[in-house]
């Protein structure tokens, strides 16, 4: 079965910009079936005039032979944070695997975050990410990948497979940082091996090339010890790109604290205050 294409572009695409008073805005969307926006809200003291943008699904979640796209661009000097209004369901899938592609892009002096929940991988699934991000060298994206799985039937099946990439370039085609990450759900089940013990995974980098670099690693590591329900790294990107984030957890639950506590952490470092909570 080939994947399902409704047409020929992304069915989302949105481009953020500053106004002359400091607040950024939409200033283009177009948004598709599967995907629906809510107005923005302006909920952080820093950075000031940041906007926050919950992403929702009208489908029901992610369903076999798919292939959904998504852009986000932020102008420079705007700042926004866009988020998921809860976890994405990708559904059983036996006929043809689902793909979903999310293209970031900042200009200088931006700063651009997509932090969706995490996926729910049901049994049965077969989904492949792409996460493309370009920041100019002046840039800040912070971005994430996440999954647990679930059997709603609680008979402990398992999801069939999941790949994720990460393409990181410089604003100007080159590219600074390549991640690709690929497992299935027997890998997870009990007995299976160490890795099993952190059946809730994801990933947060950090594009960043200012002279905050080596303050956000150090922060990272020091915001994420391990404990008894989660165990995450830290690491320098190669080409000076920013940092990269790797986080094993015991549920969603715990991989939510993670990567809270993560962009937590770089939110202090730049901006010198913790974001506002996100109400799910």
């Amino acid at each position: 079965m080939p994947l399902a294409r409704p047409n020929d572009g992304p069915q989302a695409a949105l481009r953020f910009a500053r106004a002359p008073d400091g607040q950024s805005y939409i200033a283009r969307q177009r948004v598709g079936y599967p995907f629906h926006i809510t107005r923005p809200f302006y909920l952080d003291d820093a950075p000031a005039g940041a906007l926050t943008l919950y992403l929702q699904s009208v489908s029901g979640g992610i369903y076999q032979g798919e292939d959904l796209r998504m852009t986000c661009a932020a102008d420079a000097g705007s700042s926004a944070h866009v988020t998921t209004q809860a976890a994405t369901i990708v559904h059983r899938m036996p006929a043809a695997p689902a793909r979903q592609t999310v293209a970031l892009e900042a200009a200088d002096g931006a700063l651009l975050e997509y932090l969706p929940d995490p996926l729910i991988l049901f049994p049965g699934a077969r989904l492949s990410s792409v996460l493309e991000i370009d920041a100019a060298p002046g840039a800040t994206v912070i971005a994430s990948e996440s999954f647990a799985h679930h059997d709603p039937g609680g008979e402990e099946r398992r999801f069939d497979r999941f790949e994720a990439e990460m393409r990181l370039r410089d604003g100007n085609g080159t590219l600074l940082a390549l991640e690709r990450y690929a497992t299935s759900g027997e890998r997870l089940a009990p007995g299976a091996g160490q890795v099993a013990r952190w059946p809730a995974q994801g990933s947060l980098v950090v594009a960043h090339r200012g002279p905050s670099r080596e303050a956000i690693l150090t922060a990272l590591r020091d915001a994420l010890p391990p404990t008894d329900a989660l165990y995450a790294g830290a690491s320098a990107l190669p080409n000076e790109a920013g940092v990269g984030v790797r986080l094993l957890a015991r549920d969603g639950a715990a991989l939510r604290r993670g990567l809270e506590a993560a962009w937590r952490a770089v939110r202090l470092v730049l901006h010198g205050a913790p974001p506002a909570p996100r109400r799910k």
